[in-house]
């Protein structure tokens, strides 16, 4: 059967970088060049990245500021770009407020201790249907439905973590209170995964450490890294908080055929092959330790200020475990009080070693997540199986003209079929196909020039991973084209590029960094001058865009400022 596809997004599965929603600060250095790596390393489209004009404090802020200054511009532009429907994450670069003050949300209400209105930016965020209703229940120890029930038991210690299922993220799905998926909005909540891919101020890294361990983390996708899961054990009540359920969760992991461990101490001094770690204690040195964490690792403590990352703290930071090669770690932001439902349960290694991304992983296992910071590569899945996927009436650079036919087609891991084929263009959702079936893409309803197919197959199985095909291809329908020039493609950062466009008949041309409009040239043809600060460290791609007639889009040139 055929489908013709439209260009209004159904609702979707997620998990892959079409479902990364990418905010970074134009303001700051660090947060270009961090997001300029990831954009490469993860192969975020364009339009999933939204620069925000942020000038507050980089450490801590009012939860006001994050609602009006950052996520209703996000929510807008989703909304404006029409990928509302097929987002699931809101990750941060770096270099935006760790540290949100509630009380302006809630001007009339009292918190009382333990549940202070002090929240990460990446709490805030994943319960942002709190902050958009007004809801101060964002504090509550079980606001996050969407952790494998019985959470009650779990609130003030660990008691019981058997049997633990694992499940894939949408931000569509609905959780009830016992943790089932369920289809009532009134009897269910949303949720958007959120991270951040580094912190730069104060007591964390430097942007080269945080480049680092993004590679290390994109790297180790699917390789099923060799080494030992490790939960370690001792007199310390940020041990006792949770580890009588580190033997029950460390058995059905090492039931999956990876070692995991459970240890007496601080850390495993001297361990090579750390492929995670659940630390219960304040402080510590890793390199005095000698252990080497393996790429696609997390690692975290539980512990009063491993999220407190302003300059003059104390307790060793989160910080540290990415700074030996962790791909995500985690630490409240504020005084936790011991509390199990402010800090991952045991089962944060299970549910990642059963293939679901470090974001899910980390959000299937914090029942009350207001306080706690995440950094880290929140697509990092080194023990995922990906389905492979593969398309007949298309290839890579096609050149194409009227409508097309395409037959989407793949394999999943372990016998699981394909439940669905997600298709893109240019980024954006345009159709939902099941397997077996063809659809025909209209070319004539895009610009001339440069486009992006993207085919995202689901596995059917609980966690729903995902695998993909990503094909360039060029329309030729109405014979536009648009003349693109950089020089130099090479540039330190008080240097500038000079770009030259022509299109025959153009009434105006824009040169975009991602969704970024970095200068505008009126009439057919032009030169701009762009200065390389503003682009950001790193290797970026450029695009030109006419408007016209017959509006066409260059191919991405590639620059690079050191």
């Amino acid at each position: 059967m055929a489908l013709v596809l439209t260009w209004a997004a159904p609702a979707i599965a997620g998990g892959g970088p079409e479902n990364v929603l990418l905010l970074v600060n134009s303001n700051s250095n660090s947060s270009k060049a961090i997001a300029n790596l990831y954009i490469e390393l993860r192969k975020i489209p364009p339009m999933n990245v939204l620069y925000l004009d942020w000038k507050g404090n980089l450490e801590m802020g009012s939860a006001a500021n994050l609602r009006d200054k950052i996520l209703l511009p996000a929510l807008k532009a989703l909304d404006d770009r029409r990928l509302t429907p097929q987002i699931d994450y809101i990750v941060y670069s770096s270099d935006f407020p760790w540290r949100v003050d509630l009380q302006p949300v809630f001007p009339d209400h009292k918190f009382s201790v333990p549940f202070d209105p002090a929240a990460s930016i990446t709490g805030a965020t994943y319960l942002l249907p709190f902050i958009l209703g007004k809801n101060p229940a964002i504090v509550a120890p079980t606001t996050n439905w969407y952790v494998p029930g019985p959470i009650e038991p779990n609130e003030g210690q660990c008691t019981q973590l058997a049997n633990v299922p694992s499940r894939g993220f949408r931000s569509r799905y609905l959780w009830d209170e016992s943790g089932k998926k369920v289809g009532d909005v009134t009897k269910g909540q949303r949720y958007l995964l959120s991270t951040m891919l580094g912190v730069t101020q104060g007591r964390g890294n430097t942007v080269d450490e945080v480049l680092s361990y993004l590679r290390r983390s994109a790297a180790a996708d699917g390789t099923r890294p060799q080494g030992t899961i490790y939960y370690m054990w001792n007199k310390d009540v940020r041990s006792a908080t949770r580890d009588k359920c580190f033997a029950s969760v460390a058995a059905q992991i090492n039931a999956l055929g990876i070692p995991a461990k459970v240890q007496q101490g601080i850390v495993p001094d001297g361990a090579k092959d750390v492929t995670g770690m659940m630390v219960g204690y304040s402080d510590f040195n890793l390199a005095k330790s000698a252990i080497v964490i393996r790429p696609g690792a997390i690692c975290e403590h539980l512990t009063s200020c491993g999220g407190i990352l302003s300059a003059g703290n104390f307790q060793t930071p989160l910080s540290e475990f990415l700074r030996h090669g962790a791909a995500g770690a985690s630490g409240t932001v504020a005084e936790p009080r011991a509390i199990q439902a402010k800090f991952p349960l045991p089962s944060l290694q299970l549910h990642y070693a059963r293939g679901c991304s470090l974001a899910e992983a980390f959000y299937q296992s914090i029942s009350g997540p207001y306080q706690l910071l995440v950094v880290g590569d929140p697509l990092c899945q080194p023990w995922a199986t990906f389905p492979k996927v593969f398309v007949e009436g298309i290839k890579a650079n096609d050149k194409l003209k009227g409508a097309i036919s395409i037959t989407p087609s793949g394999v999943a891991h372990g016998g699981h079929p394909i439940a669905a084929f997600d298709i893109f263009v240019d980024g954006r959702l345009v159709a939902r196909n099941t397997p077996g079936n063809t659809l025909e893409i209209d070319t004539t309803k895009v610009a001339d020039g440069y486009h992006e197919l993207r085919i995202v197959g689901t596995a059917a199985d609980a966690i729903e991973t995902q695998g993909r095909l990503i094909l360039p291809f060029h329309t030729q329908n109405h014979a536009a084209e648009l003349e693109f020039k950089i020089s130099p493609l090479q540039a330190k950062s008080t240097g500038t590029f000079r770009v030259s466009v022509r299109q025959p008949g153009a009434t105006a041309i824009t040169i975009r960094q991602n969704s970024r409009d970095l200068g505008r040239v009126q009439g057919e043809a032009g030169e701009i001058e762009i200065p390389a600060a503003t682009l950001g460290r790193g290797a970026i791609a450029l695009q030109a865009f006419s408007e016209g007639n017959t509006p066409a889009v260059s191919d991405p040139v590639r620059v690079q400022v050191e």
